[in-house]
């Protein structure tokens, strides 16, 4: 009951945030242009008007490559460079918009405003970075582990069966997807504690997120894995439009590009509803203490326990 309570009540907070989603797809969308619009004119800089374009609308043509020489090094140089930076970029933009992101998914959130929403982006920045960091050196090892020693094991092995590399393969990535579902929960557990708080505390935030996630675990690891489906539809549908529709006139460029757009917003409107549907589910668990008549501290009934020994800790100061 508590997943399809928190579901909902994601739902309807994404879509009250709509305006902070399109805020993410618009930042994306110039990050992106950073990298296609120098390798668009390296391209035509390359071939102009040249014929020798329709060899590669079928896919890439090694002679087509073969010719274009020195170009092509200078063109793959920048291709590197762009994505590293993209990479770069995307790190420190996703901390800084999802700090705001969660802060307007809150439930206690107040009505969306542009200079709130960069307001909270900047206070979340640097907890949101010291969190996503911490998190990405724990992928790293768990890549290195779950999938990169048991399959060079295996593939060394002199005794090992025909096919156990695949077989092991299959197993480690299996294992490894599973604890990538569980860190998701972490790392939208601390950040969702984080939003709530006026200090930082990027620490306590994590320890709160793994706390939080074995604490509920049956409940917040379905919630993600329904999640986590429901994020794929995008994708899925990127690869199948771009298998299964070649764009021969300028007018089916543009129509593919505005598809691409509208998947890649209910790509991030289905993040939006993943970062919802866990605050939500947090404030469920939330321990709840009952109102003393008299007390100063705050008649809410609903703010959880911790919330309230730090208000009570500021009034008593």
């Amino acid at each position: 009951m508590k997943i399809v309570l928190a579901i909902k009540s994601g739902l309807f907070r994404a879509f009250k945030a709509w305006k902070g989603i399109l805020i993410f797809w618009f930042i994306y969308l110039i990050m992106v242009s950073f990298l296609t619009i120098p390798i668009k004119s390296g391209l035509n800089t390359v071939f102009g008007n040249s014929m020798v374009i329709e060899k590669l609308v079928n896919g890439i043509n090694v002679d087509v490559l073969g010719d274009m020489g020195p170009n092509l090094y200078s063109i793959v140089s920048s291709l590197f460079a762009g994505i590293l930076f993209l990479s770069l970029a995307t790190l420190l933009i996703n901390a800084f918009i999802t700090g705001g992101l969660f802060d307007s998914l809150k439930k206690d959130s107040e009505r969306f405003t542009y200079e709130n929403f960069f307001r909270t982006s900047a206070k979340n920045f640097w907890s949101f970075m010291i969190i996503t960091a911490i998190l990405y050196l724990i992928i790293i090892l768990l890549v290195l582990i779950l999938i990169v020693v048991p399959v060079s094991i295996a593939g060394n092995s002199e005794t090992a069966p025909e096919g156990s590399v695949f077989r092991t393969l299959t197993v480690s990535c299996s294992i490894f997807l599973v604890a990538m579902s569980i860190l998701f929960l972490v790392a939208d557990y601390a950040r969702a504690w984080q939003a709530a708080r006026t200090q930082s505390a990027c620490f306590k935030a994590l320890g709160f997120g793994f706390s939080q996630t074995f604490r509920t675990f049956f409940s917040s690891f379905v919630l993600m894995i329904m999640i986590i489906l429901l994020q794929a539809l995008p994708g899925w549908g990127v690869i199948k439009l771009i298998a299964g529709y070649t764009p021969g006139t300028s007018g089916g460029v543009v129509l593919l590009f505005i598809v691409l757009q509208l998947l890649f917003v209910f790509k991030i409107f289905l993040k939006a509803l993943r970062y919802s549907s866990v605050t939500s589910h947090m404030e469920q668990n939330s321990i709840n203490i009952p109102v003393i008549p008299g007390n100063n501290v705050n008649s809410d009934p609903e703010i959880p326990l911790d919330f309230t020994n730090e208000l009570k800790a500021e009034t008593d100061v």
